[in-house]
C-alpha cells in the first residue's frame, strides 16, 4: 500500500515510517520538520486544508494519492503552547485530514486519539479499573477535548462516507530511547503517574499499531487503547490499586504488574499485542 504519514518526524511518526516500510508498504512523511533519519519529508502544514488537499492530491508524479493516510501531526501533548494553540491546532488538522481524505477518496484513516480523553489526570477517579474503550469520556484538558472532538468528527465522517474506515488510536504515554534514560526517576515517584494508571506504550509499538491499523479489515470508525501489557513500575498492579485508587471499583481481578489501560480490544480488532517492555530493556 502506499501511505501518507504526517507528523512523521514525531516519536510515533517515525516509528510509523519504520513499520511501514518493514512491512513492504511505501510510506511518504508530511511534517514541518525534517526526518531525523534524512529520509525524504514533504513540508506539509495541516492547519491549511489547501496544502493538506494538495499533497494528498498527488505526492509526485509516480506516486499520486495514497491508499491510506495515518495522521499523527498537531501538538503531541497538554501544556506544550497555550490552550487555545493546541485546540485550535489540533482539531483543525484532524478535521483538514479527514476531509480531503473524503473528497479524494482515501479510504482508510488511521490518527492519533489519546488516554487523556478518560478524565487524566483522574482528579474525578475512573469509573472502574482496568480501563477499556466502554469507559466514558471525560476530556479534562482542551488538549483531550481536541482529541474527544476528532473522535466525534470520526464517527461523523465514517457516517456520511460509507466507504470509509477511522481508526482512533487512544495512544497512553509513548517512550523513546531518550525517554527511558529518565525511567529512574519516573519509577521513584509512582504518586505521579496515577495521573494515567501507571501507563505506558513504547514507540515502536505505537508504530506497529499505525500498520496494523492500516492493514485491518475494517469499516465505520473503531476507537481503540494502544498501551504496554505492564505497567511502568515494578510494583504489582494490585498495590497500586490499593495505594492510590482504593476506592475505584475492578472489573477484574490484578495479577502481577498488569497494565491498568486495557489494549485487549486492540489485539481482537487489529491484531494488535504489544512486544517492548522497560523491563527487558
Amino acid at each position: 500500500m502506499q501511505v501518507a504519514v504526517t507528523g512523521s518526524s514525531g516519536k510515533i511518526g517515525r516509528a510509523a515510517m519504520a513499520a511501514l516500510r518493514a512491512a513492504g508498504h511505501r510510506a511518504v512523511g508530511f511534517d514541518l520538520k525534517p526526518s531525523p533519519d534524512g529520509r525524504r519529508t514533504l513540508p506539509v502544514d495541516c492547519t491549511d486544508l489547501g496544502q493538506v488537499m494538495s499533497a494528498l492530491s498527488g505526492i509526485d508524479a509516480v506516486a499520486g494519492r495514497p491508499d491510506a493516510v495515518i495522521h499523527l501531526a498537531g501538538i503531541p501533548a497538554p501544556g506544550l503552547a497555550a490552550d487555545h494553540t493546541i485546540f485550535d491546532t489540533n482539531t483543525v488538522s484532524t478535521h483538514n485530514v479527514f476531509t480531503a481524505c473524503a473528497r479524494l477518496g482515501v479510504g482508510r484513516v488511521v490518527w492519533a486519539s489519546s488516554e487523556t480523553v478518560f478524565g487524566l489526570p483522574y482528579t474525578t477517579p475512573p469509573d472502574f479499573l482496568p480501563l477499556d474503550e466502554s469507559h466514558p469520556v471525560r476530556p479534562e484538558y482542551d488538549y483531550s477535548l481536541s482529541k474527544q472532538l476528532g473522535e466525534v468528527m470520526a464517527d461523523t465522517f465514517a457516517r456520511r462516507n460509507p466507504g470509509m474506515a477511522f481508526v482512533s488510536l487512544r495512544f497512553s504515554n509513548v517512550l523513546t530511547e531518550a525517554d527511558y534514560a529518565d525511567l529512574a526517576s519516573i519509577q521513584a515517584r509512582p504518586e505521579l503517574r496515577r495521573a494515567n494508571v501507571w501507563a505506558y506504550i513504547d514507540a515502536a509499538d505505537a508504530g506497529d499499531a499505525c500498520r496494523l491499523a492500516v492493514e485491518a479489515d475494517l469499516n465505520g470508525h473503531e476507537r481503540l487503547i494502544i498501551a504496554a501489557s505492564d505497567s511502568l513500575f515494578d510494583i504489582p498492579s494490585a498495590e497500586l490499586h490499593a495505594s492510590y485508587l482504593p476506592d475505584v471499583p475492578l472489573r477484574t481481578a490484578l495479577t502481577g504488574y498488569q497494565t491498568l489501560l486495557s489494549p485487549a480490544r486492540a489485539a481482537e480488532v487489529i491484531g494488535f499485542r504489544p512486544s517492548v517492555s522497560w523491563r527487558q530493556r
